[in-house]
C-alpha cells in the first residue's frame, strides 16, 4: 500500500461518513427508562425543535427533529420515573448545527451516524501505522545502519501503543453498547497519553536502575569520565521527567494554557523515550544480524592492544568472530574470504593494532596470503575508509563485511554507509555494561542526525495536542 492509496481511502471514508451523518444526523432519538407511565411531562422549546414521543411498558421513546439553529434542551419530569418516589427532572441538552445536524450534550456530542466517523478515524490510523511499519521493514532491508530508521521505529512505537489502547477501549465499549461521541473520543485520546506514561513509568524506573548499575561498573572498569556517566544522566532524566509528567497529568491546572503545556511536555518525553527504545532495538538487531555468505573480505576494526603486543579480550573477540564467519561462509558456499585487520600504532603501543591481529590470525592457522594489513588508521572512520581502498586495489567491486564488538556494530555501520560502502557488520560478544553507553551514544546521534525530522514531528504533535485540547475546551 502506497501513500496515495491511503489518501484516496481516507477521502472516500470521510466523504462516506459525512453523507451518513447528513442523512441520519438531522434527527435524534432517545430511549428513557420509566417505572410509571403516569404524570409524565415533556417540556421543550417548540421554536427550535419538534418532539414526538411514544411510551411503552417501562420505556419512553423521544423522536426529535431540528427546526431552528441554536442550543436548546428538553426537560422530562414525572413521578416515579425511577425507583424513587420523588419527581425527577431529566435534562437533555441539544445543539442544533447550521447544517441541520443535531448533537446531544455539546457541539461535538453524540449524533446519529457519528459512529461512522469514529470507525473511519481508526481505519485511517491503522492504515497509516501499517504503511509506516511496511516502509520501515523495506528500508531496513536496504540499509540496516541508519539513524533515520531508528527514529522511524521510535515514531512507530509512539503511535502504535496509544492507538492500541484507544482501539481496545473503543471495541470494548461497542461490545457493551456504550456509544462514543467524537468529544469523548478526543478526550480519551488525550487521556491515553497519561495512561501510556503510567505504563511506561515502571519500565523507565527499571531502566534507570539498570543504567545506573551498568555505569557504576563501567566507571570501575574503565575510569570516571563524563562519557561513562551518560547512562546515569539519561536514566535519571527519563525517570524524573516521567514521574513529573504523571504528577502533572493528575494535578494540572484547569486553565487551558497550562493544560496544553502539560500535555505537550508529556508528549515530548514519551516521544523521546520511544526514539530511545527504537535506537536500542536497532542496535540489538544489528548486533544479532548474520551477513550473507558472499563476502570477498572482512575488515576487523581495531582497538587498543596490551603492552606486550597481544590482544585484549575485546579485540580477540572481534578477530575470533571474523574467523568464525569465514568458516561459516566456507562451509555454506565454499568461498574463501580475505581478512583485513585494521588499526594503526598508538603512542603507548609497541606494534600496530593491525600487526597484533595479524599475528593472532597466523596463530589460528589463517594463511598469510589471506591477510591484508591496514596499519595507518586511527579511528573507525579511517578503519573502514583505508581498508576498503586497500581491497579495491585487488578487487574492483568487493563485497565486504566488518567485524567489531556487538555494541559497536550499529555505529560502525552508520559510519560505513556515510562512505557509501557496500558492507554488512557482524558482532562479537562483550560485557553487558558496555551496551548502555553505546545505546545512549546512538540515541544522541539519532537526535542530532535527524534533528530536523525530530523537530518537525514534535511541532506536528504539539499542534495536534493544541487542536484536540481547544476542541474539547470549546
Amino acid at each position: 500500500m502506497k501513500k496515495r492509496h491511503i489518501i484516496i481511502i481516507s477521502i472516500i471514508l470521510l466523504i462516506t461518513s459525512s453523507i451518513i451523518v447528513c442523512l441520519n444526523g438531522r434527527n435524534a432519538t432517545f430511549d428513557l427508562d420509566i417505572s410509571n407511565k403516569e404524570n409524565i411531562k415533556i417540556d421543550y422549546d417548540k421554536n427550535y425543535i419538534n418532539c414526538k414521543y411514544n411510551i411503552t411498558d417501562n420505556n419512553m421513546n423521544l423522536y426529535i427533529t431540528a427546526k431552528k439553529n441554536g442550543k436548546t434542551n428538553i426537560k422530562v419530569t414525572g413521578k416515579n420515573i425511577t425507583s424513587n418516589n420523588n419527581e425527577e427532572i431529566l435534562d437533555i441538552n441539544l445543539y442544533n448545527h447550521r447544517t441541520g445536524i443535531i448533537t446531544y450534550g455539546s457541539f461535538f456530542g453524540y449524533c446519529n451516524g457519528d459512529l461512522s466517523f469514529i470507525i473511519s478515524f481508526y481505519i485511517i490510523l491503522t492504515l497509516i501505522i501499517i504503511y509506516m511499519i511496511k516502509s520501515y521493514l523495506i528500508n531496513i532491508k536496504k540499509n540496516m545502519y541508519s539513524y533515520k530508521n531508528a527514529r522511524n521505529l521510535g515514531l512507530i512505537i509512539f503511535l502504535t501503543i496509544p492507538s492500541i489502547i484507544n482501539i481496545f477501549f473503543f471495541f470494548y465499549d461497542l461490545l457493551y453498547n456504550h456509544h462514543k461521541s467524537i468529544e469523548i473520543l478526543i478526550g480519551e485520546m488525550r487521556e491515553n497519553i497519561v495512561v501510556f506514561i503510567v505504563l511506561a513509568f515502571p519500565l523507565a524506573f527499571i531502566l534507570t536502575i539498570l543504567v545506573t548499575i551498568s555505569n557504576i561498573v563501567l566507571i570501575i572498569k574503565e575510569g570516571k569520565t563524563w562519557k561513562n556517566m551518560l547512562g546515569i544522566i539519561l536514566g535519571g532524566f527519563i525517570c524524573i521527567t516521567t514521574l513529573l509528567n504523571i504528577i502533572f497529568g493528575v494535578i494540572y491546572s484547569e486553565k487551558i494554557v497550562l493544560e496544553i503545556l502539560s500535555y505537550i511536555l508529556m508528549m515530548c518525553v514519551i516521544y523521546l523515550e520511544c526514539v530511545f527504545f527504537g535506537v536500542c532495538i536497532s542496535g540489538i538487531v544489528s548486533a544479532k544480524y548474520i551477513p550473507k555468505f558472499d563476502k570477498d573480505a572482512i575488515i576487523i576494526l581495531g582497538c587498543k592492544i596490551r603492552s606486550d603486543g597481544t590482544l585484549p579480550p575485546l579485540l580477540q573477540g572481534r578477530v575470533d568472530r571474523a574467523i568464525e564467519f569465514s568458516k561459516m561462509q566456507k562451509e555454506t558456499t565454499g568461498k574463501d574470504i580475505i581478512f583485513i585487520p585494521s588499526g594503526g600504532k598508538g603512542k603507548d603501543e609497541i606494534i600496530s593494532e593491525a600487526q597484533a591481529m595479524k599475528n593472532y590470525l597466523l596463530q589460528q592457522g589463517i594463511k598469510k596470503n589471506k591477510i591484508l594489513l591496514e596499519d595507518k588508521s586511527t579511528s573507525t572512520y579511517e578503519n573502514l575508509k583505508f581498508s576498503s581502498k586497500l581491497i579495491k586495489e585487488q578487487i574492483e567491486k568487493p563485497i565486504l563485511a566488518f567485524s567489531t564488538t556487538n555494541y559497536h556494530v550499529f555505529r560502525a555501520g552508520v559510519i560505513a554507509k556515510k562512505q557509501r560502502l557496500n558492507i554488512e557488520g557482524i558482532g562479537s560478544k562483550t560485557k553487558s555494561y558496555y551496551w548502555i553507553n553505546a545505546f545512549i551514544r546512538e540515541f544522541i546521534g539519532t537526535l542530532s542526525s535527524e534533528r530536523k525530522e525530530n523537530i518537525k514531528t514534535l511541532i506536528i504533535l504539539s499542534i495536534i495536542i493544541i487542536i484536540l485540547s481547544l476542541i474539547r475546551f470549546i
